[in-house]
Order: structure tokens, then C-alpha cells, then sequence
């Protein structure tokens, strides 16, 4: 699997930075259970996160979800690896920044 180019990974993190900033009310942290990492909730545009498991690759899976309501839980997975696997530390730390921005 190919990683995206700078400059695709540069406008999803820049989608995902909005997503947190403006929405970040909608997402919640809690423990989620039967097994979830995360979910999102279309009717609500609630996502919610199980802070005990993988918080940034479940938050731009369910950010998929959101995005791309009517894409295929396979199309979701495969995206989000792509994703993960070509952001750098910088926008995996600005990522974090935002979140802990959202929590206070």
C-alpha cells in the first residue's frame, strides 16, 4: 500500500484540523463497549473515541466515516492506513495539540 504524497496528506490533515477545531464538541472520549474503538453517528455527527485504544487512528477513521458517509467499511480501513502511514510527527503532534486544545 502507497503512502499518499506530501502535498494529499497535507490537505487531509488540514480537513482534520478543521474537523477538531470546529466540531471538536461533537467528539467525545469515553470507554466504549462490545469491542469499539470508535464510532460516529450520522444522525448526531457525534464521534466518539475509547480513550484506551489507538486515539489518532481511530479519530481519522471516524472522520472518514464522517466525510464519506457512504463509503465502505473496507474503502474506510484502507484509507485510514494510507493516512496514518504518511503523516510525519509534526502533524501527528499538531493532531494531538488540537485535541488537548478541545479538552480544557
Amino acid at each position: 500500500m502507497t503512502p499518499y504524497t506530501p502535498q494529499y496528506t497535507y490537505k487531509i490533515t488540514r480537513r482534520l484540523y478543521y474537523l477538531l477545531r470546529h466540531h471538536g464538541d461533537r467528539i467525545i472520549y469515553k470507554k466504549l463497549r462490545g469491542g469499539l474503538s470508535g464510532y460516529y453517528e450520522p444522525g448526531t455527527e457525534e464521534i466518539a473515541i475509547d480513550y484506551r485504544g489507538d486515539i489518532i487512528p481511530t479519530l481519522i477513521h471516524e472522520a472518514l466515516h464522517y466525510w464519506h458517509p457512504t463509503k465502505s467499511e473496507t474503502w474506510v480501513r484502507r484509507e485510514e492506513s494510507k493516512i496514518i502511514n504518511s503523516l510525519t510527527s509534526r502533524q501527528i503532534k499538531n493532531v494531538i495539540r488540537i485535541i488537548s486544545e478541545n479538552l480544557q
